[in-house]
């Protein structure tokens, strides 16, 4: 381009040349921003499915416990009748 032609711009060429801009950092941050929530989403699951196992081996545990004590009271204590 020579001097005239880059003083003389028209604002049309220039409103052009923004909105070219402003749609590529558009695509490109819709394409980020897609990325960025899949890698979210599987951390997400991850979480989920960490917590999830971590709930259910708590339950578990908690009726094991229970069941045991309950076979300690059968068998720890005489029974009244037996006295």
């Amino acid at each position: 381009m020579t001097t005239y032609e880059t003083e003389h711009m028209s604002l049309r060429d220039t409103a052009k040349g923004i909105a070219v801009r402003a749609g590529v950092l558009s695509v490109a941050t819709l394409i980020g921003g897609a990325f960025l929530f899949s890698l979210a989403a599987k951390a997400a699951s991850g979480l989920v499915k960490i917590i999830v196992g971590a709930i259910l081996l708590a339950i578990g545990a908690g009726v094991v416990t229970w069941e045991v004590k309950k076979v300690q009271r059968r068998f720890g204590r005489p029974h009244p009748t037996n006295l």
